[in-house]
């Protein structure tokens, strides 16, 4: 087990499959790659990765799922572990969510499909985020 995880959260199994996959083969060495399919399930995965000390540079999340929105889930994140950079996965370019990322501070909003290279500068800013916060 690793010291820090990445947390991707998508109620689609084929997009979370897709981010785990690319992750991995980048990264897989330095990060667990975590995955959850619901905004509550996500918010328990923290709290297990908390407990056992495992730091949290990143969490990526889709914004249209069942339940709890990918806006609403960067909320209670930010509020919980206000380290943890947050970016919005989103096939939807919604002026109400751009409004709440900038309330959010969220560090990127993404378009589906993602860019492979973007998606891995966005791993390097949030490490690097993280280094510079502590």
């Amino acid at each position: 087990m690793h010291s820090q995880a990445i947390l991707c959260v998508d109620d689609e199994k084929s997009i979370l499959s897709g981010l785990h996959q690319q992750i991995m083969s980048e990264y897989g060495e330095r990060f667990d790659i975590e995955l959850a399919s619901s905004g509550d399930e996500a918010l328990e995965v923290l709290e297990e990765l908390k407990d056992a000390g495992i730091a949290i540079p990143l969490v990526i999340t889709d914004q249209m799922m069942p339940g709890m929105k990918g806006h609403e889930l960067i909320d209670r994140i930010q509020s919980l572990f206000p380290k943890t950079s947050c970016v919005l996965l989103t096939g939807y370019a919604e002026s109400e969510v751009l409004q709440e990322l900038a309330k959010n501070k969220v560090l990127r909003c993404l378009n589906k499909p993602w860019d492979s290279k973007e998606i891995i500068s966005v791993i390097n800013e949030a490490c690097d985020r993280q280094i510079t916060d502590n």
